[in-house]
């Protein structure tokens, strides 16, 4: 019997936007719901990242989610719990399109981190293919190549001053800001306009655009992706599954008019 066929693609859309200067605007996935990730694709978001490092989402569920978010017509990524060979590997022959990989400090764990992600004879990812091989249009070995969407987490005072010489590990796609982890390794509490921990994102966002990565960052809103837009930040995530929920449970709880 025929089936209704697939989609193949030939690059990666997230990757393809980067390198050409765009911004590049997407969500985390926090609920651990195959169901929650195919209709959060729907919207229309380029990515999805299955937060595999901070919610308690298993491996087999991490998989379901990206055929979830494929078959929704967004690009399936995942932050994976540490810069580690086998949570690196193994995410990407789940058919992970890109990663999001925390903690990265210095240019020795940033070329780790892209080892883990190439096959021989440029990195150290062992053979096994990847469940989402059959959808691209093209031998998966190569593809990797060029397409996986690699993003290193800038979240330390540490990363901030070696984060030039991060960026420009090749193989890396651009750096990701984790504000409140970086607030926490500046040990502030002090945020927005005017402070040292916007100074220490501006720079992130200064050193990739002079040495030609894409710098972006987790936002709390849609109004704040659009004013890093404007300041030239590409890679931009937008609140998350469970931030949208939990929004709009409240703000229709507060509608309602009780009488206790």
């Amino acid at each position: 019997m025929n089936g209704i066929g697939i989609t193949k693609f030939a690059t990666n859309p997230v990757t393809d936007k980067l390198r050409s200067g765009q911004p590049s605007v997407g969500s985390w996935l926090s609920l651990c719901s195959p169901v929650v990730a195919e209709s959060m694709a729907l919207v229309g978001w380029d990515w999805l990242v299955v937060d595999v490092e901070h919610s308690p989402v298993g491996f087999d569920t991490m998989v379901q989610c990206f055929r979830a978010i494929q078959l929704g017509g967004a690009v399936p990524m995942a932050r994976v719990p540490w810069n580690d060979t086998i949570w690196i590997q193994r995410t990407l022959d789940a058919g992970a399109l890109g990663l999001v990989i925390p903690m990265i400090n210095s240019v020795e764990e940033a070329e780790s981190a892209v080892a883990n992600t190439r096959y021989a004879t440029h990195g150290i990812r062992s053979w096994a293919s990847s469940r989402v091989a059959p959808y691209i249009d093209d031998d998966y070995q190569t593809w990797t190549e060029d397409n996986l969407a690699i993003m290193v987490m800038i979240e330390t005072v540490e990363a901030v001053e070696h984060v030039e010489a991060i960026l420009s590990v090749e193989g890396v796609v651009g750096g990701f800001i984790g504000p409140a982890d970086l607030a926490l390794s500046m040990g502030t509490k002090d945020t927005g306009p005017g402070t040292e921990h916007e100074a220490a994102m501006l720079e992130v966002l200064r050193a990739a655009k002079k040495v030609g990565k894409a710098a972006g960052k987790y936002c709390f809103s849609g109004a704040e992706v659009s004013m890093r837009i404007r300041q030239g930040f590409q890679f931009l995530g937008c609140a998350s599954d469970g931030a949208f929920l939990s929004a709009a449970a409240r703000e229709e709880y507060a509608a309602i008019e009780h009488t206790e």
